[in-house]
């Protein structure tokens, strides 16, 4: 019984998991004049969201991702916005690639032939089932690091490019 209750006791000091990250990163490469772009997220958080999304069990596999891919891509344009300069971009999905505990998306390259100077991203990736989600976007252009950490009340960022 003492045992119970002192496990009990320590169980209160146990960390929550109440805190979960995403990742998106865009890199510009000069010579193509285009961006890079990969979202990196937890898989089993992926599965969640895209089964109360779609209202149907999801379990994402390397084997059968494909199958996935047209709803992967509805979820990402119904829960995100890019803009250049004012202008809509495209996040389309290339690739996925899943292992048990990360799935990494890698959009087709955005191409962006003039000079760059505002970036606005809106992002709610994850966020309905995961109200404590951070979704950061990290953005390498000419050189520089320019970085947003999206999540709560705060969907949107906007930064000006130097």
């Amino acid at each position: 019984m003492l045992n119970y209750i002192f496990l009990s006791i320590l169980a209160l000091f146990a960390p929550t998991h109440d805190f979960h990250t995403s990742w998106m990163n865009m890199t510009y490469d000069e010579e193509s004049k285009e961006f890079e772009t990969t979202w990196r997220t937890d898989t089993e958080h992926l599965e969640g969201v895209l089964t109360a999304y779609s209202g149907k069990a999801i379990s994402l596999e390397s084997t059968s991702i494909d199958k996935h891919k047209s709803l992967i891509t509805k979820y990402i344009k119904s829960n995100t916005s890019l803009d250049f300069n004012r202008k809509r971009q495209l996040l389309e999905i290339d690739v996925i690639e899943v292992t048990f505990a990360e799935t990494v998306i890698h959009f087709k390259p955005i191409k962006c032939r003039r000079k760059l100077k505002s970036i606005r991203m809106q992002n709610t990736l994850l966020q309905a089932q995961f109200p404590n989600q951070k979704n950061m976007v990290q953005i390498n252009y000419k050189g520089k690091t320019y970085s947003m950490l999206l999540g709560g009340s705060k969907v949107y960022e906007q930064i000006a490019i130097e």
